[in-house]
């Protein structure tokens, strides 16, 4: 747990209110990770659908997954939608049940607490952070040389902020029968080589001939609808078919399927967003590397937010407790597996919002 919040994982708004016994709607909250100029139209669209509650969710989604398999160009079998990424990370290692993982640094908490969960060992090699998380000769050889069953990595990858621009190297070096790509923030590189670098069609054109491959996506950070829960995974048609059989029966509400192919229909007015998400982060890191808390050459700018390092007498959770004093929420790093001590994560926000964190951090660099 967080020393800084109680919890694990950010955007805790809802126990952070309670505790501190005020509204939630008085905290401004920086510890998500989700697209905040989504936002207006994610809540028009909710507006326009009415919940669907007089009958059982159709437990297959088979209009959902008709919809993302003309979005990603797969066959519909092997797509399997799911309440969040959180379920299907579960599920799917559920049903791989791997002797060993071998994650690349840092990763989601929810992997390892499956882990632990399900008794799976692991182990986890972070790209040093000099060389802002991206893999070195020495990592892509630890890759080569792992007796790992599955390697999981995410990219764009949350808090370091890093898209593997090495990929193709990366994959190429795995030896290991099953990989797992967390796609969570795929769809902030659109617009950019990347993008089609970044998609489950060209990793299966990178991995070795015999690795699975699988690759994981959410709806959450792109189209800001954190409390929706949607994700889904992508892999081949029998790994599906066997993960899905684990899965308890509705676990996709209506409405979640609904909002889903909704989302998908205008992802090109969603597409429009990117470049005020941009700008703000660009404002935010140029604004932030100024200020004397922070390590200006580890302030790295990512899909929706920054990742930032803090200068050396300054600690990730102090920090945090202070600006939640201020009702302001970051998300103090240091819980996070496999992230080096010292970072905090913070969301790009309009000016305005942006103005009140950064005028808190420049009172608490002199207290």
């Amino acid at each position: 747990m967080s020393p800084s919040t109680g919890h694990s994982h950010g955007g805790e708004v809802y126990a952070l209110a309670r505790r501190m016994r005020i509204p939630v709607d008085t905290l401004l909250d920086f510890s998500s990770n989700a697209n905040i100029f989504a936002y207006p139209l994610t809540e028009a669209l909710i507006r326009q659908v009415p919940y669907p509650f007089a009958h059982y969710p159709d437990s297959e989604a088979a209009d959902l997954v008709e919809a993302l398999a003309v979005h990603e160009a797969v066959e519909p079998g092997r797509i399997l939608p799911g309440n969040g990424a959180a379920e299907l990370i579960w599920l799917t290692l559920q049903s791989l049940a791997p002797r060993k993982i071998l994650f690349i640094g840092p990763i989601f908490s929810e992997y390892l607490s499956a882990c632990r969960a399900y008794e799976i060992g692991y182990e986890i090699i972070t790209p040093p952070a000099e060389n802002d998380f991206t893999c070195t000769h020495d990592n892509l050889e630890a890759l080569w040389e792992t007796d790992a069953d599955l390697v999981v990595l995410c990219t764009p990858n949350n808090p370091a902020a890093v898209t593997y621009g090495n990929i193709r190297s990366m994959l190429h070096m795995l030896r290991a029968p099953r990989v797992l790509i967390d796609n969570s923030y795929r769809e902030f590189l659109f617009g950019s080589e990347a993008y089609a670098e970044n998609h489950p069609l060209a990793y299966q054109e990178m991995i070795r001939p015999g690795v699975s491959l699988f690759t994981l996506h959410s709806f959450t950070k792109f189209f800001c609808c954190p409390g929706i829960r949607l994700g889904y995974l992508i892999g081949d048609r029998t790994q599906i078919a066997r993960i899905k059989s684990l899965r308890p029966s509705w676990t996709v509400s209506p409405f979640a399927q609904r909002m889903g192919r909704l989302f998908l229909e205008h992802i090109e007015d969603y597409r429009e967003s990117l470049p005020a998400l941009f700008q703000a982060t660009a404002f935010m890191g140029r604004e932030l590397r100024r200020l004397p808390c922070m390590n200006p050459e580890r302030v790295i700018e990512g899909p929706g937010f920054l990742c930032c390092g803090l200068a050396p007498r300054f600690h990730a959770a102090s920090l945090a407790r202070a600006l939640l004093s201020r009702r302001l929420i970051v998300r103090d790093c240091d819980s996070i597996p496999g992230m080096p001590k010292g970072y905090i994560r913070v969301q790009a926000r309009p000016e305005k919002d942006a103005a009140m964190l950064l005028s808190a951090l420049e009172m608490l660099c002199v207290e």
